[in-house]
């Protein structure tokens, strides 16, 4: 039903305790970012089969209800649709994610390009521009849109198993993703896609429901996680401060340091590609040219498999028997297991699985789940600065910085994601097309 009085409202709010619930927004539009949009209603189904949609600002309502919009994003212990959305339009963290809890029991990301209605197609067809179009969409369309996802997610909200796993992953990637999409990028009137912006910034959007867990990033068909390097994509990117700096950090030789902590390797304080170079050209000083030839050789065996000639090396030995330890465990288990969160992948998800594309996954995941513990550290360390984390992709963050906070902001982050050996390369630039490399003097064991 249509919520059309405050006692009814009320009633809902007093009989939710106690009971499974499932919460799903109804934004203003389809496409402009969640935390730019407008709540238009809300539906809410109960686990005593109590069912509305709670209409906001929407043009059939007879009462709106924005004056009790915090009570309701302010429950706790609910089931809601999607919970990187809900953080951004204010709701309470401490709440199920149901796409997640999709991922986690069928493991394949959720798909709701299915769930709206034909008039949900014509007036988003008709009114592409209006930016409050799902104000107009009939109320009965948003309910039936509603029930229809009702109908494939509330049996899972029920019977599913809420994993230790799970809940790890719930608690952090929402919260970590939702703040650094809801900061923004500003950009100047430059920028390749003009109808991105709003108020001088584009937002980005993470997919976290991948097979590694690894987030694509693109928002309206704009790839922000392969942004050209050779026209002037990045050069539109600015910072939002007067004078203030975009700063850059960019961790060195990643997943070989990953690899390394895996295997219990320690490597030396000092290149690593100049470290296996000396293995592979039997020499104490390396040419620029053989510098060079280290590099390929080194990511050909990471990635491709390590030719016997190699297994001299210890590193490669280790990381050799590491490899086939997880492909071993891979075929007797069917699925490969995370090393920080524990999480799931079957082998059947891993199309023409090898030893080494087992392992390419497994390394992939390990690389995402400690650069979102790194992430959610610098976000917590950037609760008293203005500075804005605006950026991941993969081995590098990106920070929009005020020029009051620049040499603090690289001291105090860097030391986070350096915890562990894992040193970093730091650029900055007042955009993203120009940075220059600096220097930092901070090494953390």
């Amino acid at each position: 039903m249509i919520l059309e009085c405050e006692h009814e409202l009320n009633n809902l709010i007093n009989r939710i305790p106690g009971q499974r619930v499932l919460m799903m927004p109804v934004l203003s539009s389809p496409v402009i970012h969640a935390s730019q949009n407008q709540l238009v209603a809300l539906y809410v189904y109960t686990e005593d089969n109590y069912e509305c949609l709670i209409p906001f600002r929407h043009t059939e309502q007879i009462r709106g209800y924005t004056e009790h919009v915090q009570r309701l994003l302010a429950i706790d212990n609910i089931f809601v649709y999607d919970k990187k959305q809900w953080l951004q339009i204010g709701g309470n963290s401490n709440v199920w994610d149901v796409k997640t809890l999709w991922w986690y029991t069928y493991n394949e990301p959720y798909d709701d390009t299915h769930y709206h209605t034909a008039a949900h197609s014509f007036f988003w067809r008709r009114h592409a521009n209006l930016t409050h179009v799902n104000s107009i969409v009939p109320l009965q369309q948003h309910l039936q849109m509603c029930q229809k996802i009702r109908k494939y997610a509330w049996p899972m909200c029920i019977h599913s198993k809420l994993s230790d796993s799970y809940l790890h992953f719930n608690r952090l990637y929402p919260d970590v993703f939702s703040k650094i999409e809801s900061a923004g990028i500003a950009v100047d009137s430059s920028f390749k896609v003009p109808d991105l912006i709003i108020n001088n910034k584009v937002y980005t959007q993470y997919n976290y429901h991948t097979t590694t867990g690894r987030p694509s990033n693109s928002h309206r068909g704009f790839n922000f996680a392969a942004m050209n390097k050779e026209d002037d994509t990045r050069a539109a990117i600015i910072s939002r401060f007067p004078n203030g700096k975009l700063i850059e950090f960019d961790f060195d030789a990643y997943h070989i340091r990953l690899i390394a902590r895996l295997i219990n390797y320690d490597l030396p304080d000092m290149s690593i590609h100049e470290y296996f170079g000396k293995f592979y050209f039997n020499t104490d000083t390396l040419t620029t040219a053989q510098y060079d030839q280290s590099k390929q050789i080194t990511f050909r065996l990471i990635y491709g498999g390590i030719d016997r000639e190699f297994l001299s090396i210890p590193f490669f030995k280790k990381t050799n028997d590491f490899i086939y330890s997880i492909w071993n465990q891979c075929k007797s288990k069917q699925y490969i297991k995370t090393p920080i969160l524990g999480r799931h992948i079957p082998i059947t998800n891993i199309t023409g699985a090898t030893a080494n594309k087992v392992f390419n996954y497994y390394l992939q995941a390990t690389e995402t789940e400690v650069s979102v513990q790194k992430l959610n550290a610098i976000l917590t360390a950037l609760g008293s600065y203005e500075t804005k984390l605006i950026l991941y992709t993969y081995d590098s963050i990106l920070l929009d910085v005020p020029s009051t906070e620049v040499t603090s902001i690289i001291d105090n982050i860097s030391m986070i994601l350096q915890q562990g050996n894992f040193p970093v390369k730091i650029k900055q630039g007042h955009n993203y097309n120009k940075m220059i490399e600096i220097n930092s003097n901070i090494v953390i064991a």
